[in-house]
């Protein structure tokens, strides 16, 4: 009877097993699809914001462009090269400044979420824990936007790095071992814009 009575007891228990086993697959499955929705969804605001604030730049810089075209067609080549390397300039600082200024946004940490779970993706073959660096500024941060992508991270964790990173805003995330960095932060986001603006705005001289 009694070896009877364990078979039971075996059976139940690989039972419960296999249905525990299931509602764990059904539960990381619905958390990576949550996860995936909100970073698109995170990702399209900041892009929308980047576009206005590129659209902005553009407006300052035709303003700029309008005062100085007269006199730029009278200078020698090397001057009107200057001049477009200065209007580039101020449209690239314009386009910083307007990211920069995302930090008086209520929602600044969400963006900074969106911009640490982006970089994470693209560090997803790293092993370890992902370390997060913010701007000093923005250092009172860190520990919400761990908390906040974790949420989002599967099987992936990340923790904050209290050493700021040299950067105005945005972010840094490398892997534990300090092999792979990306680099989520305005400076960078400035510099990739460099030739967007320069096509957009040197066939305007």
């Amino acid at each position: 009877m009694n070896e009877i009575a364990n078979e039971k007891i075996s059976a139940l228990q690989n039972i419960i097993l296999e249905h525990a086993n299931q509602q764990r697959e059904a539960l990381a499955s619905d958390a990576r699809k949550e996860a995936e929705q909100w970073l698109t969804k995170e990702m399209a605001k900041l892009e929308r914001e980047t576009n206005a604030v590129l659209a902005d730049a553009k407006s300052r810089s035709e303003d700029i462009h309008r005062r100085q075209i007269l006199s730029a067609e009278r200078e020698k080549t090397t001057e009107a090269l200057r001049q477009q390397n200065r209007l580039l300039s101020e449209a690239l600082k314009k386009f910083q400044d307007g990211l920069t200024h995302l930090r008086n946004r209520p929602d600044y940490a969400d963006i900074l979420t969106g911009l640490a779970l982006d970089a994470a993706k693209n560090l997803s073959t790293s092993p370890g824990i992902l370390k997060l660096k913010l701007a000093s500024l923005d250092a009172a941060l860190g520990p919400k936007v761990v908390e906040a992508a974790n949420k989002k991270l599967a099987p992936q964790k990340m923790a904050f790095d209290h050493d700021p990173a040299p950067i105005i805003g945005g972010c840094w995330v490398t892997s534990e071992d300090g092999k792979r960095q990306i680099n989520a932060d305005w400076q960078s986001r400035t510099q990739e814009m460099a030739d967007t603006l320069a096509d957009r705005l040197l066939p305007l001289l």
